[in-house]
């Protein structure tokens, strides 16, 4: 279940799309300082050199994170087996939690029920250094335009890193890695050319330590990762958000962590209807919950479901404990 604040272009189903969130933020993390400034740069690179395929974005602050005293269970928690694997491959090549200032990552669909992403990071590397220790390691390099990429695996939709200079890296397959350099030197497609997409990624950015949107049939997998139990309820989660264009989300991290989240819907008709169907997974998922977990803090307890108009929100208050049983996004 979700604790957390959703607030921005959001219907809940089940939880799929955010966090991502956390899970994938705890990945390579660990946010500086962040400024707007360097915010506004690195966004405004993810956005002109993701694929235009992307139908997710997540920017976040890790180093805002880290500074919570929760931090370290947080990051237990939602460091996935893939994610605990890659940031062991990183330190191979000298790249720690801490180099890392700021994130942005972007997703695909993938194979089956997964989803890919890839990203560009801000902080301090040392390209030299990377290339010494990944030879003292025995990982070959690919060359990737004038770059190198480092690969942790054969599987070619596994990750690779590429350390662009002292202060930017790009990571992911090793495909998306060479289409994102051909894009930065001026040639190949990306999702810039979509206007929906970077009109509604502009609209949704924050000073949140975590935001994010997800458009088309990214919407019903990010509602479908963070509702657990989801496997109890036998729906069509595709189905059920259909008619939702897009959603954003905003995450604060303080003493509790509050969601808010916003879905823009095809009519005032889907709104509605969205609206009703939060309201009733969460009656279903509250008796869920109490059969699956007794005595344990529900985290949509204090969900709050609005709707105006084409746009239905909610806001989300959980404590940590309850992020426990939280998914990332695209968890198998």
């Amino acid at each position: 279940m979700i604790r957390a604040r959703y607030a921005r272009n959001c219907r809940q189903d089940a939880g799929a799309t955010s966090s991502i969130l956390l899970a994938v933020i705890f990945v390579l993390a660990v946010l500086g300082a962040g400024n707007t400034l360097h915010a506004q740069s690195l966004l405004t690179d993810a956005l002109s050199w993701l694929p235009p395929q992307t139908i997710a974005l997540e920017y976040s602050r890790p180093a805002t994170l880290r500074s919570l005293s929760n931090y370290q269970s947080l990051r237990s928690r939602f460091l996935g087996r893939n994610l605990k694997s890659l940031e062991s491959s990183l330190a191979k090549i000298g790249i720690h939690e801490e180099d890392i200032d700021e994130m942005a990552l972007g997703w695909q669909s993938g194979a089956g029920k997964e989803m890919r992403y890839e990203g560009l990071a801000l902080g301090r590397f040392d390209p030299a250094r990377a290339a010494r220790q990944a030879a003292a390691a025995g990982i070959k390099p690919h060359r990737v335009g004038d770059f190198s990429a480092y690969c942790f695996a054969d599987d070619p939709n596994s990750s690779c890193v590429v350390v662009m200079d002292t202060t930017l890296g790009a990571f992911g397959p090793l495909a998306e890695l060479q289409s994102m350099v051909k894009v930065r030197s001026g040639n190949g497609p990306s999702i810039a050319a979509n206007t929906q997409f970077t009109d509604f990624v502009r609209s949704a950015e924050s000073d949140s330590p975590i935001w994010g949107v997800a458009l088309g049939g990214a919407v019903s997998k990010w509602f479908k990762a963070w509702m657990p139990g989801e496997k109890n309820l036998q729906m069509d989660w595709a189905n059920a958000f259909k008619n939702v264009r897009a959603l954003s989300y905003q995450i604060e991290a303080e003493d509790n962590v509050n969601l808010h989240v916003k879905m823009d819907c095809t009519t005032p008709q889907a709104a509605s209807s969205v609206r009703q169907l939060l309201d009733g997974l969460r009656l279903l998922q509250q008796l869920a919950w109490q059969s699956a977990n007794p005595g344990q803090p529900n985290p949509f307890q204090n969900l709050q479901v609005e709707a105006s108009d084409r746009q239905v929100s909610f806001r989300l208050t959980a404590d940590y404990a309850a992020l426990e049983h939280v998914g990332p996004l695209g968890r198998p």
